[in-house]
């Protein structure tokens, strides 16, 4: 690769990057009466609540026959147990960086 498009790669990658935001964020679950929160981080450059969504929807594993939509913006999983999506925040890379360390990034 010569030395002018390695300059060109850098450059897109820096760009692509800008578009990305920073995300802590809860799923909240529910097993009868008791209801359990997990923090986690994510980053996207789409729409943080369509993530948010999709981690909630698949967070048992997301096979289609065990996860039906609860009527109120959560999904029964398995026919147990809800998760829903829980409070969403933006956060600096720094701090994602730093939070990775102890939480997961889904």
């Amino acid at each position: 690769m010569e030395r002018g498009d390695q300059k060109r790669k850098r450059h897109t990658n820096k760009m692509k990057n800008t578009k990305e935001k920073y995300y802590i964020a809860e799923l909240e679950e529910q097993h009868g009466e008791y209801e359990h929160t997990t923090k986690y981080l994510f980053k996207t450059a789409g729409d943080k609540f369509d993530y948010a969504d999709n981690v909630s929807k698949n967070w048992y594993g997301g096979d289609s026959e065990d996860v039906e939509p609860d009527g109120n913006g959560g999904y029964w999983q398995n026919g147990e147990i809800v998760s829903s999506v829980g409070e969403i925040k933006e956060i600096s890379l720094e701090h994602f960086s730093i939070l990775k360390k102890y939480l997961s990034v889904l």
